[in-house]
């Protein structure tokens, strides 16, 4: 064989191995953004209904199945009484598990805590520290973009004497796009 065949031979095994390579590379940084229904369950339901929101998240793979997650959601919840409205900002760190990844579904179980803050039209905003169960699917697209679908629980260590009930559960359900880099 001569000298060129097996360059040529050698540089085609060479580029056949770099693009399998880069193929199979994970991008470790995300970031997402979502719609969302923001539903109260509970107690906290009878001071505020469904409403709408939007929800940006930061991920970073830690490793093939674990993954560190902030994600930032505002909802926007009208009430029985037709002058005020409550929102509500949620912000969580949160660890995920990987519990299915392949080439097209990426499902993630996470927890976390953060703090939940209740404004709007109330007399005074407050904060109150809150934790945080869910799971994040993800249906790959391209190669960098999945379609995402998140729910979530976000429970608020509230007062009773500031928003009526000990514990407010706020549902962030969304969808949206996530984006690796």
């Amino acid at each position: 064989m001569s000298a060129g065949r097996v360059s040529v031979i050698g540089a085609a095994l060479l580029f056949a191995l770099t693009a399998a390579a880069s193929a199979q590379v994970e991008r470790p940084t995300s970031i997402e953004l979502r719609a969302l229904a923001m539903v109260p369950t509970f107690s906290i339901a009878d001071a505020a209904n469904t409403g709408p929101g939007f929800g940006i998240g930061l991920g970073y793979r830690l490793s093939p199945k674990v993954r560190l997650m902030a994600d930032f959601d505002a909802g926007f919840h009208p009430t029985p009484s037709p002058t005020v409205d409550i929102n509500t900002y949620h912000l969580m760190g949160k660890v995920g598990f990987d519990v299915v990844s392949n080439d097209r579904v990426t499902v993630t179980l996470n927890t976390g805590a953060g703090l939940v803050q209740f404004a709007g039209d109330l007399a005074e905003s407050k904060s109150y520290f809150a934790i945080n169960a869910g799971a994040k699917i993800g249906i790959r697209l391209a190669d960098a973009v999945e379609l995402l679908i998140s729910p979530q629980g976000d429970i608020a260590f509230s007062k009773e004497a500031d928003v009526g009930t000990s514990n407010s559960w706020v549902w962030p359900i969304g969808a949206g796009l996530r984006f690796k880099f």
